[in-house]
This record gives structure tokens, C-alpha cells and sequence, in this order.
């Protein structure tokens, strides 16, 4: 019985003294409830579980709407960086075809063209002295008498205007000489510059109109194509019947370039009698590129709607030319 009291003791003090040795429980030790389930002593409620985020802190994976988004362009950088382009103004400006022409007889007349950039209004076209030269609403300048003029045209949309210098270089009581006049019709038209070839030519008699002369006037003041001198050879082909009949002046000029678009002669007759047959000759030249000798539309157009045939006593001249009007009135002007 004693042994079994001193037992007792013996475990009760072994149980303190291990009891003292471990220390208190910590606060956070799971325990054991009646119905099994396992509860931690630990209860700070302001620490929160680390399965649930802290919503009074922003997560680093969403961006923070106070600042600026890097991803996103910024208009004003863009901007600075790109600045507009401003398109080209077209410049405007206005021109002639001539800045200074001379005419050599009472009623010869220059046809003068304006050219408005980017786009044209109405022309006014006036003359500074009209006693020597005036000038047509379309910008036809007509010698009156000796002199020199200034012409300008206005252009009503810009505002801008061009001017040339007319020469009229004649004597004002020269007598004028030359017989009736009669005229006839054909076709078409040109551009370009001109020069002249070889050939043989007739020195005009004492009195008469210098064909050569009248040419080299009329090439300055209008632009045609390369134009040369028809041979004897070249006269045969081109106007079959020309060389049949006898002349003082035989200046037919062919324009040599493919697209033939421009083309003059200028015959003096021996005799009155022949005038109607160089008429005929030029008109069935005019006839034969109509026809498709001219081969390109637009010089078939040009042959047909731009030439003339006229004779003025023992003289004939054929022309094609956009300026055809214009430089018969310069062949009128001659007698």
C-alpha cells in the first residue's frame, strides 16, 4: 500500500516537473473539439488569411487608373512628333504666246493666245494705242498704222495680267498693189517650231510680194512643225500638177515629221489663167490627208477643220494651221 502511495507521488511530481520544463501551450495550438473537428486558439480577427487578398490594397496585376496607361498613345506626343502637312498652293501665273511680234502692212494681224495656271477666268484684252494696232475680244491684234503698241490681257479669276509688244514696221503711204481676190475652202491645223529647207526658189519681180519674205514673217509669228523646202522630186509627189504649171514663186514647205499637222505653200503664177489650177492642186493635197494621209486622228482632224486655200490676184497660198484664220488675213493684208 505504501509502495503504491509513494507511486503516485512519484508520477505526480515527474508530471510537474515535465509540465515546468515544456512551458504553457502556445495560443495558436489546435485543439480538439467533441465532434472532431480541429479549431485553432489563435484569434486575431485583424490579420487577414492569406487565401483571401486584401481588397484595401491594389493588385500589381491591375494598373492603377490614377496614373496614365504607358500602353496606351499619348494624342499630344503624337502629334508633336507629326506635325500636319499642308498641301502645295498651285501657283498662279498668266502668259502669252509672244512677248514681242512685228506686222509689216496695213490690216496684217497676229493671233495672240493667254495660258491662265491652275485655272482661267475671262479675258479682257486691250491695246495702249490703238492707233497703231488694236486687238479683238480673242485677242486678234490688227495692224492700223506705223508705231509701236502694247497689248494686255486680264484674266477676270486671278487678277493677273500678261503683256507683249506689237511692231508695226511699214510705210503708211505705200501704195498698196494687187489684183481681185478669190478664195476657196479645205482643212486642219499645228504647233511646233519652224525651219525651212533648200530649194529652188524665184526672185519675185520688181513690185511684187516677197513670198520668202511673207514665210519667214509668218513662221516667227506663228509655230509650225519642222517644215522644209520641197525639190522639184518632193513637188511631183506631194502636189502631182504643181511643177505642170509655170511659176515666179514656187514656195511650198512641208512639214517633214511623221504626225504631219502643219503645212504652207505660196505660189505667184505666171499667168492669171493658172490661178484655179494651184487652187485645185492644194485642195486635193488637203483632200489626200483628209483621207487618211495624215494617217493620225488627230492630224486628219487638223487637216480637216484647220486648213484654208486663198488666192489674192497671180497669188495662192494653201495653209494648215491652228492659226489658219489669222494668217489669211496676214496674206490678205499683203495687197
Amino acid at each position: 500500500m505504501k509502495y503504491r502511495t509513494y507511486a503516485r507521488f512519484a508520477a505526480l511530481a515527474l508530471s510537474l516537473t515535465l509540465l515546468t520544463a515544456c512551458g504553457p501551450k502556445e495560443e495558436n495550438d489546435a485543439q480538439s473539439n467533441p465532434d472532431g473537428s480541429i479549431s485553432s486558439s489563435q484569434g486575431s480577427a485583424s490579420i487577414p488569411e492569406q487565401s483571401q487578398p486584401d481588397l484595401s490594397l491594389p493588385e500589381s496585376s491591375q494598373p492603377d487608373a490614377s496614373q496614365p496607361d504607358a500602353s496606351l498613345p499619348d494624342k499630344n506626343q503624337e502629334d508633336s512628333e507629326n506635325p500636319p502637312v499642308e498641301e502645295p498652293v498651285a501657283k498662279k501665273s498668266l502668259s502669252l504666246n509672244s512677248s514681242d511680234f512685228s506686222l509689216f502692212k496695213v490690216g496684217a494681224a497676229y493671233q495672240l493666245k493667254a495660258e491662265s495656271k491652275p485655272e482661267k477666268g475671262t479675258y479682257t484684252w486691250t491695246s495702249d494705242n490703238e492707233a497703231v494696232a488694236k486687238v479683238s475680244n480673242k485677242g486678234l491684234v490688227t495692224a492700223v498704222a506705223p508705231g509701236n503698241a502694247a497689248i494686255t490681257v486680264t484674266d477676270s479669276k486671278t487678277g493677273l495680267t500678261a503683256s507683249c509688244i506689237v511692231r508695226c514696221k511699214f510705210e503708211a503711204d505705200k501704195p498698196a498693189s494687187g489684183g481681185s481676190a478669190s478664195s476657196g475652202s479645205g482643212s486642219s491645223s499645228s504647233g511646233g517650231n519652224s525651219s525651212s529647207g533648200s530649194g529652188s526658189v524665184s526672185t519675185p519681180n520688181s513690185g511684187s510680194v516677197d513670198l520668202s519674205a511673207f514665210y519667214s514673217t509668218v513662221t516667227s509669228n506663228h509655230q509650225f512643225g519642222m517644215l522644209s523646202l520641197a525639190d522639184a522630186n518632193m513637188i511631183k509627189d506631194v502636189y502631182p500638177g504643181l511643177s505642170d504649171v509655170k511659176t515666179n514663186q514656187c514656195l511650198p514647205y512641208i512639214n517633214m515629221m511623221t504626225m504631219n499637222s502643219g503645212e504652207i505653200a505660196l505660189v505667184e503664177v505666171a499667168s492669171s489663167g493658172d490661178v484655179d489650177t494651184v487652187k485645185g492642186v492644194f485642195q486635193d493635197r488637203i483632200d489626200a490627208q483628209v483621207a487618211g494621209g495624215a494617217f493620225y486622228p488627230s492630224a486628219i482632224e487638223a487637216w480637216q477643220n484647220n486648213s484654208r486655200v486663198v488666192s489674192k490676184g497671180n497669188y495662192v497660198m494653201m495653209v494648215v494651221h491652228e492659226d489658219c484664220d489669222a494668217i489669211v488675213n496676214e496674206f490678205n493684208a499683203l495687197f
